[in-house]
């Protein structure tokens, strides 16, 4: 058999998994749209429907967070925190909703400074992130390249990888890293890209 992506146990078949951005995307506004913005509700409830309905049964397994759940600001400790607003038990509590109902949970940040929806990006905290996520008790990272030097991917996206290893918790790597240097007419180094993500990310966002 043949290896094809990061072979560390991990995404041996296609993640199946809800993830938030194709239909919410950005939607910050709780006030006017509880039910539809990115809140620990909403992704409490979708844990709850791919359950009822059956849809861990047939193998989807991951509940995602993308984009703009985060603060705008770090805490005083300079570790990554959600919106408490949006998220007021903290992702700790969502994750262990999430487990709780047997499935996964997987979250979003970016290699950048910020997050394409210009919250605080990894870069320069990268094993404090690493360590959080751990902590967090996330399963599967979706790192985005918003605000990224993409010269620098080759050597950023598998150091970021190296620190998530280092916790000892596995979790599933997913890099936007080729999308980003194919947007700037790169060719991307498909070979180091498999030998430290899981997956990875070739294009531009899907949508309806």
């Amino acid at each position: 058999a043949s290896v094809r992506a990061l072979n560390n146990g991990l995404a041996r078949t296609p993640p199946m998994c809800w993830m938030s951005w194709e239909r919410f995307r950005c939607n910050t506004d709780c006030t006017n749209d509880p039910e539809n913005c990115i809140s620990e509700k909403l992704f409490m409830d979708m844990a709850d429907e791919i359950v009822n309905k059956g849809l861990n049964k047939a193998g989807y397994e991951y509940v995602i967070i993308d984009d703009c759940w985060l603060d705008h600001q770090r805490d005083s400790d300079g570790k990554l925190q959600p919106d408490s607003k949006r998220f007021p038990s903290g992702i700790k509590k969502l994750s262990d909703y999430i487990h709780s109902k047997g499935l996964k949970f997987g979250i979003y940040e970016d290699y950048g400074n910020f997050t394409c929806g210009g919250y605080p990006g990894v870069l320069g905290h990268l094993s404090t992130d690493a360590q959080t996520f751990a902590e967090w008790g996330v399963d599967y990272i979706k790192v985005d390249g918003c605000y990224a030097d993409t010269n620098t991917m080759d050597v950023g996206y598998p150091t970021l990888g190296k620190y998530l290893n280092a916790t000892g918790r596995p979790i599933v790597y997913s890099c936007s890293w080729p999308d980003y240097q194919q947007a700037e007419g790169k060719l991307p180094n498909y070979k180091l890209i498999a030998e430290h993500c899981n997956l990875w990310r070739n294009f531009d966002d899907i949508d309806d």
